[in-house]
């Protein structure tokens, strides 16, 4: 049931024919992002890349709750080797998400099968200069309520990937 004084803006803005469609939208509106609100888990997307090994580097993210897109960023990282971005895109992700959502479950996923592997413990970090930041990224991990990550393959991460290449071509 529409309250008068709806129904008056209703009747002022909106022809009386397109009235239950846009009323329609509007409830199916506001039940997806109710919905996507109250998600208990978030989907984090993050991809990190260098042109060249060690080069030009940088790392995006996409955040999704309810299937909603509520948080993406980037970052510009320097001169960095390929797997030292992807944990750094990770450490900038998982910051952000935190600083957001700290009482959520999160799931991560990567297109780097090595940064998967090695965050869920099965192989060893045997690079001096990615060991501190998977130091770092394991203290973030244990402060969120639940963390999984998964690898995927690259075209299904393809919003991250676009975000990685943005921040590099800020560089350029």
């Amino acid at each position: 049931m529409i309250s008068k004084s709806i129904q008056k803006q209703l009747d002022k803005h909106i022809p009386k024919r397109e009235q239950q469609a846009f009323v329609e939208l509007a409830v199916k509106t506001h039940i997806h992002k109710h919905i996507a609100m109250n998600a208990e888990t978030i989907e984090v997307y993050v991809d990190g890349g260098s042109r060249g090994n060690p080069g030009l580097a940088g790392g995006g993210f996409v955040v999704f709750r309810g299937g909603e897109n509520v948080l993406q960023g980037s970052e510009f990282y320097g001169e960095k080797t390929n797997n030292q971005s992807e944990y750094l895109a990770l450490r900038t992700a998982l910051r952000e998400v935190y600083s957001r959502f700290p009482d959520l479950k999160i799931h991560c996923f990567m297109d780097s099968q090595l940064v998967v592997e090695q965050m869920n413990g099965n192989y060893k970090v045997k690079s001096a200069n990615v060991r501190p930041l998977f130091d770092e990224v394991q203290r973030i991990v244990g402060q969120f309520k639940t963390f999984t990550i998964e690898h995927i393959e690259r075209a299904q991460n393809s919003l991250a990937d676009e975000l990685a290449n943005e921040a590099m071509d800020r560089a350029s």
